[in-house]
């Protein structure tokens, strides 16, 4: 079967592109078992790389990821296939897909099949022709009604999975990101190659579906991840690295071992990562600064101690105000990930979060539009409940919704701006903020505190 896999367009994040390991593992697993696929980034090139590759290739099934911000750029592209071929099958995946699986298959009939879960073995089932109704963790029309098959079990060693089919890409077409001399790496001017270590998080936060989507946390061996890290620098001239687990470091004694592997191989990198402030210590910062880390981006969410037992974050304001300190002594940059209007969210829990960001002292800082309302989260399901939000919502061209029952978006944007002026911001960070301010139209980029 000819598989064709599509990165959809206008799925950049506030502009900046980067290559799909998830897309690029998929392709992976399907060229370990011989099976003839393509790879399209209409995100880099557009709808006109799509319709040309469709036509040349002529793919009988194609595979799309489908996040919730950008569903409905997935949904374009699905229709746009079946207008030039409706007999190619079309394939959903990712975490909206699994999550709203049987909204999309009721109101789409561009889709054929939706992927639930960890995506390579379920899609190679489905490029194999496998009997459909054989196929674990996949969902699909059957007799006008929306059938889901039994469970995938989860692949136990992420090992037996081949490297993402990095030679598919383009390494140079994609920008840089950030800019500095790190570990002698002029990072400005080189790509950056997103890598994945692990699956999966330890935590259970109630505005987070990464836990649920993947039970439990799961990592490579330190070193398949080097042999992978090793091969980009050699074959491929990479240099500039960024994890994008989300939360690298759950298991310490493995990520100290990826380091000394690193450390070991002589690969002169520069890399960042995320993860928790509970999953560091002062040995693994070291190891970490000596391997290229030059940046550890914390999801530290708020400063309010009864705020982070209200969103379940199974950690706590000294832990976090630990790793800071650690984190900068060892010569790390670091980014604190916080929320702003967090339910319970009050103008003291604000100055929470303000005093525990001058005590600690962050080097930059990351911070949503309020808070987000994301499916399969705990707290999409008490919002449901309190008639807040309601699974039609996701049929609409909004790309998220934002929680504004306890203030107003003009309140939300005041608390942001008290929480963004305790740093020197730079004018790249409140160009890029703007940006993303007026692409989803919530606070005015008029506002004082742009100028």
């Amino acid at each position: 079967m000819k598989v064709l896999i599509i990165n959809p367009p206008g799925t950049d994040q506030s502009g900046f592109i980067s290559p799909s390991p998830g897309l690029l593992y998929i392709a992976g697993n399907l060229i370990k078992n011989s099976v003839d696929v393509q790879f399209v980034d209409g995100c880099l090139d557009g709808l006109p790389a799509i319709i040309k590759a469709l036509e040349d290739s002529r793919p009988e099934l194609v595979g799309i990821p489908c996040l919730t911000y950008y569903r409905h750029r997935s949904i374009e592209v699905a229709q746009l296939i079946k207008q030039i071929d409706p007999q190619i099958k079309v394939a959903f995946g990712g975490a909206h897909a699994s999550i709203m699986y049987e909204q999309l298959l009721s109101n789409y009939p561009c889709i054929d099949y939706i992927v639930i879960g960890e995506g390579e073995v379920t899609f190679l089932d489905l490029a194999q022709g496998k009997e459909i109704a054989d196929i674990d963790g996949l969902a699909y029309r059957h007799d006008g009604a929306v059938v889901k098959n039994k469970p995938r079990h989860y692949v136990e060693n992420l090992d037996d999975l081949p490297f993402p089919a990095w030679h598919l890409i383009d390494f140079k077409r994609y920008p840089a990101w950030g800019r500095g001399i790190k570990n002698g790496i002029n990072i400005g001017r080189v790509p950056r190659v997103p890598v994945v270590f692990s699956r999966g998080c330890k935590g259970h936060c109630d505005f987070c579906s990464s836990w649920w989507l993947w039970r439990g946390y799961r990592h490579r061996s330190p070193g398949n991840m080097a042999d992978e890290i090793e091969m980009l620098y050699h074959r491929s001239g990479m240099r500039h690295f960024c994890f994008v687990d989300d939360a690298m470091s759950v298991d310490m004694q493995a990520t100290m071992d990826l380091c000394d592997e690193i450390v070991c191989r002589k690969l002169n990198i520069a890399f960042s990562i995320t993860t928790r402030t509970d999953c560091v210590d002062e040995l693994l910062l070291k190891k970490l600064k000596a391997a290229g880390c030059y940046q550890i981006a914390f999801g530290i969410e708020t400063g309010s101690p009864e705020l982070l037992t209200r969103i379940f974050k199974e950690s706590s304001v000294e832990i976090s105000e630990r790793a800071i300190l650690m984190a900068k002594a060892a010569g790390i940059q670091v980014t604190a990930l916080i929320m702003v209007g967090n339910i319970g969210e009050t103008y003291e829990t604000i100055n929470d979060t303000l005093n525990f960001l001058k005590r600690t002292q962050p080097d930059d800082l990351g911070s949503g539009i309020g808070l987000y309302i994301m499916p399969g989260t705990k707290l999409y399901q008490e919002c449901k409940r309190k008639g807040v939000i309601a699974d039609d919502f996701w049929l609409s061209e909004e790309p998220f919704r934002i929680y504004t029952e306890e203030h107003s978006q003009e309140e939300l944007s005041k608390m942001f701006r008290q929480i963004a002026n305790y740093l020197p911001v730079s004018k790249k960070i409140i160009g890029r903020l703007k940006r993303l301010f007026e692409k989803y139209v919530l606070f005015s980029s008029s506002d004082p505190f742009f100028k």
